[in-house]
């Protein structure tokens, strides 16, 4: 019975969040995710939410990670330029999980003068957007897992108008037997207003993700599957897997559905870790758009000092 109520509660926080949504898509390189781990297995990463980047993709996942972890991670788009990165740390605190992140998007010029094809000068350009994120989660009366972001966006163009506006995350995760967990997660629920120094106002538009993990093999296996829903529109669907070879290595691939799933952008990626210290990298197939290469790499100081992670409810 804990079980259907659980779910149910996921559910009815999907719709809710889908009927509050609206606005256009401000701050849209965060929406590729953070975490070579998790962008290795394709994004399907909100009913796995076991590390620190729990932070951005399900905020109940803190509620997973009994340690202290310190993580970071850095990206250029595509290869074009743009600039993508993260740091975060977590812990825990009585029935908490506390998780403190910054992520930052940024695209410049640089200072070469530019022409368009007639001749012309072009304006330097220089855009920054970034976001604090402070994160609580907690175990819900050993029914499930429960989280919340409170966000800080902030944003610049050429350091002459700047932007701020504020926002909100909910996330939930179920543990459904010893295998199946589902996760539901309503990024900038009902969207996020940033309003502009000189009075314009952008919309980060709220992205809702719903996945299920099987986890297989005592964890060293996992299977998931996500799907995002923007607004009331249906988005990209994502499928990963995830095998620890051994306890020092493991490997990733992972695919994303997009475009009503007419196009597949593929993932791959390997992590391994070192007396706590855990290094991922992933590669992503972007097609027409360039390929990404990203580095992260997560320090727990539980590893360090013989603490064990907490495995969600029971």
């Amino acid at each position: 019975m804990k079980r259907v109520i659980a779910v149910s509660l996921a559910l009815v926080m999907v719709l809710s969040a889908l009927a509050l949504a609206n606005g256009v898509g401000a701050f849209s390189a965060f929406k590729s995710g953070i975490g070579a781990r998790a962008l290795g297995m394709g994004g399907a990463f909100v009913a796995v939410a076991d590390d620190a980047t729990a932070v951005m993709w399900n905020p109940a996942g803190l509620a997973q990670i009994a340690d202290t972890r310190i993580a970071g991670m850095t990206t250029d788009l595509y290869g074009l330029g743009v600039a993508h990165q993260y740091v975060g740390a977590v812990t825990t605190f009585a029935n908490l999980g506390i998780g403190l992140a910054w992520e930052r998007g940024g695209v410049s010029s640089g200072t070469e003068e530019l022409t368009d094809e007639d001749g012309d000068p072009i304006l330097p350009i220089e855009l920054q957007e970034s976001k604090i994120v402070g994160t609580l989660a907690t175990n819900i009366m050993d029914i499930a897992l429960a989280g919340v972001n409170l966000k800080y966006y902030m944003a610049n163009i050429g350091g002459a108008n700047s932007a701020t506006g504020i926002g909100f995350d909910l996330g939930v995760l179920v543990n459904l037997g010893d295998i199946f967990v589902l996760g539901v997660n309503a990024a900038d629920l009902g969207s996020t207003k940033v309003t502009w120094e000189s009075g314009a106002a952008d919309m980060v538009s709220g992205l809702y993700k719903a996945g299920v993990a099987m986890k297989l093999v005592d964890g060293k296996l996992i299977l998931a599957a996500d799907m995002d829903f923007v607004g009331t529109d249906l988005g990209d669907a994502h499928l990963g897997i995830e095998f620890q070879i051994v306890d020092a290595l493991a490997l990733r691939a992972g695919v994303v559905l997009t475009d009503a799933f007419q196009n597949a952008v593929f993932g791959v990626g390997a992590g391994i870790n070192v007396a706590g210290l855990y290094i991922d990298a992933a590669y992503i197939l972007e097609g027409a758009l360039g390929n990404t290469l990203l580095l992260s790499a997560e320090f727990s100081l539980g590893d360090l000092l013989g603490t064990e992670e907490v495995v969600g409810v029971e």
